[in-house]
Formats: structure tokens, sequence, C-alpha cells
């Protein structure tokens, strides 16, 4: 009886983990990308849209040109939060907005040099694009004072941006290096007061790699530490009641999921919604609960360390599986 309630009761969290795995999986939110700079697009259009059907644009017409400036552009749940993944929404931009608009604008070609001001409440933008897309020096001026300097290769951001406040004792400069930003200096009155080093996506993929490496090297000294235990004991083991052995089989996948809730936090890597973390318990439950009944009734436990050490063990392995999923969808 108790087999086999053990075995519906697996069953049911199977099911569930699965259900909720495939729900995060075809689930599409929708997320908002921001832009620290302007961004831009150039479009033919004899007719300006309604600004009230779109909260993410602002309109500026010029004779038969369109000028749109983007606040800010919906995407999909990005793997990360980055200049990368920034620049990969900024791909075809113009194309996407005039499908966006779906009325009478047009994108226009690549290699048509077009220079124009618009006056916005930011300031006075000083723009040059080739085609549809920002490209080359842009300025924007308040009150005839310079405030934003920087350049543009078609639609990222490139070079050094220079950021200036209204009495000019504030400057930040940003460096760009293919879109992706890698330094951030601040100076007041001339001196250098702080300056940020920002890890392109790059460095987040080596940085992956080195971490898979350090937990990989703790889960073998861990293991030579078991091993260690077992020789130290053997033929001796630790003495349980039954009851106490079943807890720790069905209590594990909890102490579990909280080193791994605790090693992601670590590593600077948890930025999941609720039902990610929801699927990610049943799935430790579904895979740590058997495996605990064999560490306890077949390999046996040595010591109480080794309650603990187990349960580390199957933590990082489940960070180290999480951390290969999230350097495949890097790559991607």
């Amino acid at each position: 009886m108790i087999a086999d309630s053990l075995i519906a009761r697996l069953s049911t969290l199977i099911v569930a983990g699965i259900t909720i795995f495939a729900f995060c999986a075809t689930s599409q939110q929708r997320y908002v990308q921001s832009f620290d700079q302007p961004q831009y697009v150039l479009l033919k259009s004899a007719t300006v849209p309604d600004l009230n059907l779109y909260d993410e644009f602002e309109f500026y017409p010029k004779d038969s040109l369109l000028v749109v400036k983007v606040n800010h552009w919906y995407i999909n749940r990005p793997i990360r939060n980055d200049d990368y993944n920034k620049n990969h929404s900024l791909k075809d931009l113009d194309k996407n907005v005039v499908a966006r608009l779906a009325d009478s604008a047009t994108v226009i070609p690549y290699g048509k040099i077009t220079t124009l001001i618009i006056n916005t409440a930011e300031g006075e933008d000083f723009l040059r694009f080739n085609g549809g897309r920002l490209d080359g020096k842009f300025n924007r001026k308040v009150n005839d004072k310079l405030i934003i300097q920087g350049f543009y290769k078609m639609g990222v951001e490139d070079s050094t941006w220079t950021f200036t406040s209204g009495d000019s004792d504030n400057v930040v400069v940003q460096t760009f290096v293919n879109g992706e930003r890698t330094s951030v200096k601040q100076f007041n009155h001339g001196k250098l007061v702080a300056k940020t080093h920002i890890n392109t996506r790059a460095d987040t993929i080596r940085n992956t790699y080195v971490q898979i490496s350090i937990m990989i090297l703790v889960i073998i000294f861990m293991i030579r530490f078991l091993i260690k235990n077992y020789r130290n004991t053997f033929p001796q083991e630790l003495k349980l009641r039954l009851v106490w052995k079943w807890l720790i089989c069905f209590l594990s996948p909890i102490f579990v999921f909280l080193s791994y809730i605790g090693i992601r936090i670590l590593l600077m890597d948890f930025n999941e919604d609720i039902f990610v973390i929801l699927a990610s318990f049943l799935f430790i439950s579904v895979v740590v609960c058997p495996l605990m009944f064999v560490v306890v009734f077949w390999i046996k436990l040595r010591k109480e360390m080794d309650i603990l050490l187990y349960c580390l063990i199957f933590g990082l392995l489940c960070s180290i599986w999480t951390s290969c999923g999230t350097l495949i969808a890097l790559y991607n």
C-alpha cells in the first residue's frame, strides 16, 4: 500500500511538472526593451499615424518623410537583459516599425543619407540617417548646450558616448564595442570619480564556463569526502529509525531546492518568474526523491554530514544543468 501511494504521488508530481514546464515554454510574455540612447527610424510616409494608438512611438513629420522616435519596444523574455539582447531587438527596427504601423509608411533603402534636426521634449536632436537607420554622429542640445554626443553604426551605439549635465560639472562617458557597453566613467570637474566595467555577452559566456568548472570541482571534492567517510566507517553505517529514513528521502528535495536557489543567487543568475521557480521545485522533487532512496537504503549513510553533502551535490548538479541550458540559449 505504501509503495502504491508513493508511485501515485510521484506520478502526480511528474505530470504537474511536465504541465508547468510546457506552459512556461509555450507562453510568450511581452517584455519592454527600453533604450538609454535615443532611437529613431526614418520612413517615407505622407500621413502621420494617430499617436494615441502607439504608446511606444513619437512622430515627427518632415515633408514626405516621417521620423519615428522609438521610446521602447516589446520583445519576448530575454535570456539576458544586456546590450547584446538590445542590439538583437534593434535588428531591422525600421522594417519592424513599418509592420507595426501597418499603414502607407515604407522603408528607405540603404545608401540614402539624410540629415535632420528634430525638436523634442528632451532637447534639439541632430540626426544622420543611412536609409532608415541612424548612422554617424548624434548630438543633443538644450539651450544651445551640448548634453549628449555619440555615434551610431546602423542603429546601434558605437565608439564613445558623452553625457554632460546642465552645469557641465558632471560628465559620464560610455564606451561601446560592437554595440555593447564595456565601461562607464564618471567625471566631476574634469576628475575621474568612478569607473565601472560592464560584461559583454562574450564575457558572460566565459564567466558561465568558469562557474560550471568551479561547481564541478566542488562536486568532485565532496564526492571524495563521501568516499573517505565510507572507507573510514565501513562496514558501520549511520543508525536511523525507518521513519527517519523515509523523512530524509521525502524532505531532502526541499533542502536541495534551497541550496539550488542559494547557488543561483550567489552566481547572480537568479531572475526567474514564479512559474519557472515552481517548475524547478517539482523537477527537483521528482528527480531527487528517488535518488535519496538509493542513497539511504542502498548506498547507506555513514555520518550525519553525509546528508548535507548529498543535498549540496544534488543542488550543484541542478545548478550545472541550468547553467548549461543558459549557455545553449546564449549561443543561440
